[in-house]
């Protein structure tokens, strides 16, 4: 877990001026990364936690539920996995919940319990859904056809991304590219992971 020291409160606060201020994300990562001497833990909460105030502000404006939901399969539910594993997971300053373990259980056999428990969760409040995975993971034709196998609405497709901000109706993920560009979005995997974990707030505001 994240020991909140001096030095990442202060990059925190300077990435996200260099954002508002219009600088490109990397570069500006580097910069503060560099002269705090920061880990590659802390560089990785930088990056998937703090973004500019006016995408925060973007994505807050989209916020709604229009049916069909459209649910970002593996990054929901890596996330609600690791979460459960004891992962720390993270409230991020756009509002939406992650990790930072990039994918480290992508190939783990428990993800098809995660999204049958995920596609029960969406039933139960009779939401029209459906649950896209990507192709170019391996096993996605194999977990697509057990969730069927459930009368789980699932899609597999070459590009989820593509297809969850394209796709009508409201992007459940937390993928930050997809949040920018879907037309509506809604937190729904927060919504099921707050009832079992907590997550870890900043100690800091950014907002200043």
């Amino acid at each position: 877990m994240i020991s909140w020291r001096r030095e990442l409160r202060e990059a925190a606060i300077d990435y996200r001026y260099l954002l508002d201020r219009g600088y490109s994300g990397k570069p500006s990562l580097d910069i503060v990364v560099s002269r705090y001497g920061l880990s590659r833990e802390e560089r990785l909460f930088l990056l998937r936690c703090v973004h500019s105030k006016k995408d925060v502000e973007s994505i807050g404006n989209k916020f709604g539920l229009e049916e069909p939901l459209i649910v970002d399969g593996y990054n929901i539910g890596l996330t609600l996995l690791n979460a459960l594993e004891g992962d720390p997971i993270y409230l991020c300053d756009d509002g939406f919940v992650r990790d930072l373990s990039l994918g480290k259980r992508k190939n783990d056999v428990r993800i098809l319990t995660i999204l049958n428990l995920l596609a029960e969760y969406l039933i139960s409040f009779r939401l029209d859904y459906w649950i896209v995975l990507d192709s170019q993971i391996s096993r996605s034709g194999e977990i697509g056809s057990r969730l069927r196998e459930n009368n789980i609405n699932v899609k597999v497709v070459n590009k989820a991304d593509k297809e969850i901000i394209t796709f009508s109706g409201t992007a459940a993920s937390n993928d930050f590219v997809i949040l920018t560009k879907a037309k509506k979005v809604f937190d729904v995997m927060g919504i099921f992971l707050l009832k079992e974990v907590e997550p870890i707030r900043f100690p800091f505001d950014l907002y200043f």
